[in-house]
């Protein structure tokens, strides 16, 4: 099956691929600011662990589907399963519109999430495989890094919307971001395929250069597992389970904890984003500038440092007492117990940025072009049973021993995190040099054949 060249100008395919990365965080990040009003909504009475439930539903429904949409990323037409995905995550995110109070929109409401969740599961893997087709590989963490900035600003959108529209209008959110998604689709229906062979073989003296016509098999499955890298890039899921806490509890902790609002909690994420932002960017382009000087290991270097780093400051910020009080910005940076949180959270999530985008280079370099859609899928897929752990358990100790236990369980899974990247200096550079051989290998013999 041969595809359509892939066009000299790529603003538009990567503009919309970081819109529908955005707008899937932003659906998926909805529940969390309204968590105890939907309890009472839904008839809970305050009980976090059903909305838990519906989190961890939405997840593992989105992780089913992205392992076999992976897969067929590797076989077929990326951009078409990337349109039918968006509309697919999109269109019950507007329906919720239709979902009542009690146990009946409960039900509704949960039925809507499990779709929109297969729809994501459609989205992913196809849009990290893509995007490795279309990014020079001295500049994948760097380009890689705008999709995970494009992830946290999803989230943090529909954080500032749920901080200013009224518990009460809720649905406003849902149907406004999947209006968004139904524009995005439209967007992603005018992409053309993208060339296998990527950018750095693409063009040969100015001309389109050869077709790369492989395409995965059931055999290919057992090279993917061969390669110790990718095992430990799979199992590096760990790393989501925390993110997953914190996030889904921090409104909750902010206000039992310390008396802070749903609005002015988000003074704190506002920080804690420019940190990560600041850190994803500074340390990408830290990672590509070494990768190209010749250090093929810096990436995975960074991602170690990124994870080792944090954890005093993350852990130290979760135990800090204050009490706010007050009614504004001022008032709450009046409050040295309130500083020193933001202050360590934003150091935390600075340093912890360098992970972001070695992790998806690091995949797309030591996999050949018909295998990242399905290893991108397998370890997406883990990084969702994180993602949906997290919150389960979260909400579970949170009502069982209170707020304070379930959001610093998270420090527990985060010292675990370097070990993973060990594993992953170990066997990187045997895995990338094979991976390299094998390619260019099959680029010569492909230009050989005319």
């Amino acid at each position: 099956m041969n595809e359509r060249a892939a066009p000299r100008s790529f603003a538009f395919p990567i503009t919309t691929f970081i819109t529908v990365v955005a707008i899937v965080y932003a659906i998926q990040n909805l529940i969390a600011p309204n968590l105890e009003y939907l309890s009472v909504l839904f008839g809970f009475g305050g009980e976090t662990t059903p909305l838990g439930s519906v989190q961890f539903s939405f997840m593992m429904t989105s992780g089913v589907v992205m392992v076999v949409f992976g897969y067929l990323a590797d076989k077929l037409a990326r951009v078409r399963i990337l349109f039918a995905g968006t509309l697919l995550f999109s269109v019950p995110s507007v329906l919720v519109a239709l979902v009542g109070a009690g146990i009946t929109g409960y039900v509704l409401f949960f039925i809507l999430q499990m779709v929109s969740g297969a729809g994501l599961g459609m989205t992913i893997p196809v849009t990290f495989s893509l995007t490795g087709d279309i990014v020079p590989q001295n500049d994948r963490a760097k380009g890689f890094s705008y999709f995970s900035i494009a992830t946290l600003l999803g989230g943090v959108v529909a954080s500032v919307l749920a901080g200013i529209v009224p518990a009460s209008q809720w649905k406003v959110l849902y149907i406004g971001i999947g209006i968004a998604g139904i524009m995005a689709s439209v967007m992603s229906f005018f992409l053309k395929e993208p060339n296998r062979v990527g950018r750095d073989y693409l063009y040969t003296s100015g001309k389109e250069s050869v077709e790369y016509s492989y395409r995965i098999r059931r055999a290919d499955l057992n090279v993917i597992v061969k390669k110790r890298t990718n095992i430990w890039l799979i199992i590096n899921f760990v790393d989501t389970i925390p993110t997953g806490i914190i996030l889904f509890l921090l409104y909750k902790y902010m206000k039992d904890f310390h008396n802070v609002e749903k609005d002015m909690t988000l003074v704190f994420l506002a920080f804690v984003l420019i940190g990560t932002l600041v850190g994803t960017i500074v340390f990408g382009s830290i990672a590509d500038r070494l990768f190209k000087k010749g250090n093929k290991r810096a990436r995975v270097l960074l991602a170690l440092f990124a994870n080792v780093t944090p954890i005093p400051f993350v852990f130290i910020a979760f135990l800090v007492p204050f009490w706010f009080e007050g009614a504004t910005i001022i008032d709450l940076f009046m409050i040295p117990g309130a500083v020193l949180t933001i202050t360590l959270l934003t150091v935390g999530l600075f340093l912890n940025g360098a992970t972001n985008g070695s992790w998806y280079a690091t995949v797309v370099d030591i996999n050949l072009p018909e295998h990242r859609g399905t290893v991108l899928a397998t370890a997406n897929f883990f990084d969702i049973i994180g993602k949906s752990i997290g919150p389960l358990i979260g909400t579970m100790l949170s009502d069982t021993f209170g707020v304070l236990v379930g959001i610093n369980v998270s420090i527990i899974f985060w010292c675990a995190l370097p070990f993973f990247w060990i594993g992953v200096l170990r066997h990187f550079t045997s895995d990338l040099e094979a991976t390299d051989t094998v390619f260019k290998e099959r680029l010569e013999g492909i230009k050989g054949n005319g």
